[in-house]
């Protein structure tokens, strides 16, 4: 490869030099200055001064104080000017000023990766001229890939030997790589005849076990074994080039879809992949849980650019496809109502599934797996009613979606005409929340064949308040593919009168659904002749600079928009998902989030999110697991370079932390709570073998007791048992118990409400502070210190100079923080807590809060969460 030419010198181009020196050091003056007055020209002194008289002007030759100072403060504005550009103008270069999004480490010497109208000056900084741009990208190509080292004949002699050995090995890997059941063989313990008898017994297996007539023998339900012989047909059958199929399973848990490169097999083995993970890997840090790889949060900092996009301007989407999807299908009418009463049944007598079906609208709430229990997490249940069938579509957190769907199928498994569709690897959704949602997505769909549905969607133009639009509203209809357009276009208005829009918003409470997108023979046709990137880009290179026009082989895709909670979800089949994100993240002003997005809109809004519902199993488990990972990290460390919780002085009744420092310890809340109030209503307590019977006001001992046996159980290996004992519950209970045994399994659960909080003037509550009560005789001292009317000589807040003599007692905890940070809507700290259900019958809603390893308190104002 030939040697890049020699860089100019510095005075090769002097033009360039010299205009800098006069852009950073210009200094403008005022030439003309009228602040002197002259005297007219001509005739002696005496004509002169009777000439100015005569007009009204004053004496020659003094200075006028009003426009004197103008001109000069003119001239030091100038001066200032010109020694900040001076100073800056060799420092700063233009790459540098680009915004935060658009910023990349290779910028400073490859201007392919700035944008056109800066390349100019960008190349002029380098000292080279526009004519010459392969000396601007140092390292690289003209097209911006790097440059191939220069290497010697023996080193690519080796490696050609090498790629033919690879190339040998890949043909060797795809003849004996895998046998038909998907099963894994090594390449260096097989030969070929190892591999005809291998293939001859995989044969022999399926004539004898898959014949058409015998694979679905087992199944007993007729509807059921139909089903399930059709979608394996669907799931045989590819109609496209991308090897995209209808992947759905009945009555059963789908398996992952089919992986077509052996690079990613074993790397989806046990969390599986969104159909935007390559995306997303690049610009976010990922997390595996729930069996998936889920994107945590953008590379760049964004909590305060996502805060403003989805309040003021702009939008945020999340890739949502990880929700598990499952579809009841009804196909006998008079049966909706034995559907309808287990559906009142798992979500506590609080959905109407006719109702919903008729209408025409989404229901979101709580559902119970157990009887009597706590709520298992949200779902979200459309149901559709078509010509032939009704179909129930239900969508859960994954963390409960497995457990929820197996539930369903023993429940009607063995019931005729009703099947359950596990569509966890077939319908794909996208969140996306903010005052331009509505009108990023009205501008990527589009359809020449509009419907009503469709005419109704986009009517709502550019409505920025999504409370405007009702909760649970629906949309269904078919859009075309995205990338046919060049650019995303906004629709015209459709200049509708004030009444015409209200009538409209209140026509959207009920609507008619298409079920396309729920049935999988329809979703199957929906991949026929999906068109690859290359088959898209001959055809664009047809229209350069035009929208694609359509044929007749260009397929329509069924999409449904759901709006709940200030944000809209889109559901539509899977491989689609791909395809509407990249043109969605094409529109200004639309950021990308993570599951820590997600939290945090949840806490700006005030409502809970996944974390926050620690009455659910999977929550509870959840903080189990940060609890123990945190005391294990504060274990690794040097005793000099850690917090010793046990030493500090908080409270007068105990040293150190009551509960534990290192999560959420909702065992000692119950153990404090349930203690207090046996020893406040005199409870009897049960002095059975083995147990503890505390003596009056013996918190501390009593707790210390509970959290000895708790750490006994998870020695023992028996961590299950306190899942099964929660300590919390959502259920208030009718009466407190006459006895009380203080052992895990038979102490009552602690009734617990939800709360929102923000700190009531100055504050930093952090997750898993501690919530208090305010003794009845130090309200009017703690609500002064909140409002800051109680300061001392010098102005400052006496919190720290009184607190010694008003701090709160153990027996006033009551509660404790699942999250809490900066709110840049009330531009104060807020969180979410639970705390002791007796807290709601106080007459004013304040709280003390407290970090934890600190003894400063916070006075926090309250509401009680609607669950």
């Amino acid at each position: 490869m030939q040697s890049l030419p020699k860089k100019p010198a510095a005075d090769a181009n002097p033009v360039s030099k010299k205009s800098k020196l006069y852009n950073s050091r210009q200094i403008r003056t005022q030439l003309k200055d009228d602040s002197y007055t002259n005297p007219p020209k001509g005739a002696t002194l005496s004509q002169q001064l009777r000439k100015m008289l005569n007009n009204g002007s004053l004496v020659p030759n003094k200075l006028q104080i009003p426009d004197f100072m103008a001109t000069r403060e003119f001239e030091i504005k100038a001066l200032d000017s010109a020694m900040v550009k001076s100073k800056t103008s060799g420092a700063s270069r233009v790459f540098q000023s680009l915004p935060r999004t658009m910023r990349r480490r290779t910028a400073s010497h490859n201007v392919r990766r700035i944008p056109k109208r800066m390349r100019r000056k960008a190349l002029r900084e380098m000292g080279l001229h526009v004519g010459n741009l392969e000396l601007g990208t140092k390292g690289v190509t003209i097209t911006g890939k790097p440059l191939k080292k220069k290497v010697g004949r023996g080193r690519s002699r080796w490696e050609i030997i090498r790629r033919i050995k690879l190339l040998k090995y890949a043909a060797k890997w795809k003849l004996k790589g895998r046998l038909p059941d998907s099963t894994f063989v090594s390449v260096n313990q097989t030969n070929l005849r190892k591999r005809i008898k291998m293939l001859k017994k995989e044969l022999e297996k399926l004539n004898k076990d898959l014949d058409d007539d015998k694979e679905f023998e087992i199944i007993k339900n007729n509807t059921v074994k139909q089903e399930s012989y059709k979608l394996k047909q669907l799931s045989e059958e590819i109609n496209n080039s991308l090897g995209h199929y209808e992947n759905t399973s009945v009555n059963r848990v789908s398996k992952i879809a089919k992986i077509s490169c052996v690079k990613y097999a074993t790397r989806q083995k046990h969390f599986k992949w969104l159909p935007t993970h390559i995306w997303h890997s690049k610009r976010a840090k990922m997390m595996k849980r729930w069996g998936w790889t889920l994107p945590l949060e953008p590379t760049q900092r964004c909590f305060r650019s996502t805060s403003r996009s989805a309040r003021l301007k702009g939008a945020v989407a999340f890739d949502t496809s990880y929700m598990g999807s499952l579809v009841v299908n009804i196909y006998e009418k008079i049966k909706l109502d034995i559907v309808g009463e287990y559906f009142a049944k798992i979500t506590n007598q609080k959905l109407d599934l006719s109702k919903i079906t008729k209408i025409g609208v989404a229901w979101e709430g709580y559902i119970y797996t157990d009887d009597n229990r706590d709520p298992a997490g949200t779902a979200t249940i459309v149901s559709i009613n078509s010509d032939s069938a009704v179909h129930v579509l239900v969508r859960l957190h994954p963390s409960i979606y497995l457990s929820v769907f197996k539930k369903i199928v023993q429940e009607f498994d063995d019931t005729e005409d009703i099947t359950i569709h596990d569509c966890n690897f077939s319908l794909g959704s996208i969140d996306i929340t903010g005052p331009k949602s509505l009108s990023a997505l009205q501008s990527i769909f589009y359809n020449n064949e509009k419907s009503d549905s469709f005419y109704k969607f986009m009517n709502l133009h550019r409505l920025g308040d999504l409370c405007t639009i009702p909760d649970g509203v629906v949309f269904t209809f078919d859009v075309r593919d995205p990338r046919f357009l060049t650019h995303t276009v906004t629709p015209i208005d459709p200049h509708l009168s004030y009444d015409e829009k209200m009538d409209l918003i209140i026509s959207l409470r009920k609507n008619t659904l298409d079920s396309k997108l729920l049935l999988p023979e329809d979703r199957a046709k929906m991949y026929q002749n999906q068109l690859s990137l290359k088959q898209l880009g001959q055809r664009r290179n047809l229209h350069p600079g035009e929208a694609i026009p359509l044929k007749n082989t260009d397929v329509s895709i069924s999409v449904m928009l759901i709006k709940n909670q200030e944000k809209w979800t889109v559901i539509l089949p899977w491989y689609w998902v791909l395809t509407f994100w990249h043109k969605l993240m094409h529109v200004s002003h639309l950021q990308f989030g993570g599951f820590k997005q997600l939290e945090q809109l949840c806490l700006e809004r005030g409502l809970l999110g996944w974390s926050d519902m620690v009455f659910t199993d999977s929550a509870y488990v959840q903080c189990l697991i940060e609890k123990d990972e945190n005391e294990r990290k504060w274990n690794k460390r040097p005793k000099s370079k850690r917090v010793e919780f046990n030493k500090l002085k908080i409270h007068d009744e105990f040293l150190g932390e009551v509960l534990s420092p290192f999560g959420l310890d909702w065992r000692g809340l119950q153990t404090l709570r349930i203690a207090h109030k046996v020893f406040i209503n005199s409870h009897p307590v049960n002095s059975e073998k083995f147990n503890f019977v505390p003596a009056k006001g013996e918190y501390i001992k009593t707790l210390q007791t509970i959290q000895k046996a708790e750490t006994q159980i998870k020695l023992s290996g028996k961590d299950s048992l306190l899942v099964k004992y929660k300590p919390i519950s959502l259920n208030q209970p009718e009466k407190f118990p006459e006895t009380i045994t203080f052992n895990i399994p038979n102490m009552p659960s602690l009734a617990v409400i939800a709360i929102k909080f923000s700190c009531y003037c100055k504050g930093n509550v952090e997750a898993n502070a501690r919530l208090y009560l305010i003794p009845d005789d130090q309200h009017e001292f703690w609500i002064g210190i909140g409002s800051g009317d109680l300061t001392n000589i010098r102005g400052k807040n006496t919190r720290h100079l009184a607190v010694e003599n008003m701090k709160p007692k153990v027996s006033d905890l009551v509660g404790l923080v699942t999250s809490a940070t900066f709110n840049l809507t009330e531009g104060r700290y807020s969180g979410i807590g639970f705390v002791d259900s007796d807290v709601k019958n106080q007459q004013t809603q304040l709280l003390l809060a407290r970090n934890v390893g600190s003894n400063s308190y916070y006075v926090i104002r309250f509401s009680v969460i609607n669950m």
